[in-house]
């Protein structure tokens, strides 16, 4: 018996220090690969941010480096929440603003007519700040100029929030005789619309979204005796269909009134637009192509100050502030959107750290408030540094609902006034679109 119990001793002994080595080898490897795999994403199975690409997946991903963390976010004023719903209501979820050059002041843009009427205060400006204008697009066309220019002409009913925006400028409505015979614009039901126009490079005039017109000549010939002869010419447009026409869109830029048109209303040059889609969102900056708005050699400076600079001086900024809202308690968090580039052209925002900076690392950001992840934005675009993403104004609304504003900042336009003029067209897809609670009234008079 003595001797069995020896042996189970030293079984015992050894087992025990198997155990111990065992256990000594394994545990740091566990704690290796936990490390590995959180910090350093070219392990894990989601987004590679050296090919720019997101993995195809509906659920939100968080890949990002660091998050963008807000601790006890401060109550939404009334001011704050009103504000909101008229973005959400009015102005198709976003707001667009220029940062650095939103202050046109008062000088007119001058243009020389071969008449009578000679160098002409043109385009005059109704307010001494861009505004924007939310309606909808009743027509679209384009305008074939001299030389390469090529116009984007929007007709647009304002609805109720911005019909300011026509009649503010009815005061100054009439006409002269070195006036053009197309003056005011107005629908099939007498109401006044407001024109939106800007000439894109033409590297975009065929794009999917507003594709040029074109005119077709059609001849008839005869042939019955002799050589075929041309007997009728015709001019025929050949439109194609505009998809975004009846829809409601929005645009940014000087508000004038030009003189040519009897003083009609316009946005001109429309450096933003943008618009709210089933699922997502468009929104575009393109620099002016015209060359009319861009050298200080354009505009009537008399008693303007030496700072003052031109409306459409390059590089365009443009801050795109898109409206969302989330509860803490609900299902589906986190809230997913992805930032996809549609067109681009001269986009300069790499040149600016303020405006390519965003509210955390790499190229996917993720809002945590509280400790709960809201909102995960992944950026798509070619370079990282073509946009910058930040979560700004995230306040909390007494009901616990985390409200505030996807910011995106772009620039465009290179220093060749008359051959770096940009754009950018971005896509903003968004896994759960705030609702609109209100309906739209279009009557301007």
């Amino acid at each position: 018996m003595k001797k069995s119990l020896k042996f189970s001793s030293k079984t015992t002994l050894a087992y025990l220090c198997l155990g111990i080595f065992l256990t000594a080898s394994i545990v740091p490897a566990q704690a290796q690969v936990a490390k590995r795999d959180h910090r350093t994403k070219e392990k894990s199975k989601t987004r590679n941010h050296k090919t720019n690409r997101a993995p195809e997946n509906d659920v939100a991903i968080d890949d990002s480096r660091s998050n963008f963390l807000v601790t006890n976010p401060p109550r939404s004023t009334q001011e704050d929440v009103d504000k909101w719903n008229r973005i959400v209501t009015k102005m198709q979820g976003i707001e667009g603003f220029d940062p650095r050059h939103n202050t046109i002041g008062r000088p007119p843009a001058e243009k020389n007519w071969p008449s009578a009427a000679g160098w002409k205060n043109n385009w005059i400006p109704l307010n001494d700040q861009k505004q924007v204008c939310c309606g909808k697009l009743e027509n679209f066309k384009t305008y074939d100029g001299r030389g390469a220019e090529m116009d984007w002409n929007f007709f647009v009913l304002p609805n109720d929030e911005f019909s300011f925006l026509i009649t503010e400028a009815l005061p100054f409505r009439e006409e002269t005789v070195f006036m053009s015979d197309s003056g005011w614009h107005k629908n099939e039901r007498g109401l006044f619309q407001l024109e939106a126009e800007v000439t894109p490079d033409q590297s975009l005039r065929q794009n999917v979204f507003f594709p040029r017109r074109t005119t077709v000549i059609i001849d008839t010939v005869e042939s019955l005796f002799g050589p075929p002869r041309i007997i009728k010419r015709e001019k025929k447009s050949n439109d194609p269909i505009i998809g975004l026409e009846g829809r409601e869109l929005c645009f940014y830029g000087p508000w004038i009134r030009e003189w040519f048109h009897h003083h009609r209303p316009e946005i001109h040059p429309s450096e933003m637009i943008w618009w709210r889609e089933r699922k997502g969102y468009y929104m575009m900056l393109i620099q002016d192509d015209s060359n009319r708005f861009d050298d200080s050699g354009d505009f009537d400076l008399d008693g303007s100050p030496s700072n003052w600079k031109p409306w459409a001086e390059p590089p365009l900024t443009a801050q795109f502030k898109i409206a969302f809202e989330a509860n803490p308690i609900e299902s589906g968090l986190p809230q997913k959107m992805d930032i996809r580039e549609t067109y681009n052209r001269f986009v300069v925002t790499k040149d600016d750290p303020n405006a390519f900076a965003d509210s955390d690392n790499g190229a996917s950001h993720t809002l945590v408030v509280n400790n709960k992840r809201l909102l995960v934005v992944n950026e798509e675009q070619e370079n990282d540094e073509d946009l910058g993403v930040k979560f700004v104004d995230i306040t909390e609304r007494a009901d616990g609902t985390i409200q505030g504003y996807l910011q995106i900042t772009t620039k465009v336009g290179g220093p060749d006034l008359a051959g770096d003029e940009g754009y950018h067209v971005i896509y903003v897809s968004s896994s759960k679109m705030p609702i609109v609670r209100t309906v739209r009234d279009h009557r301007t008079d």
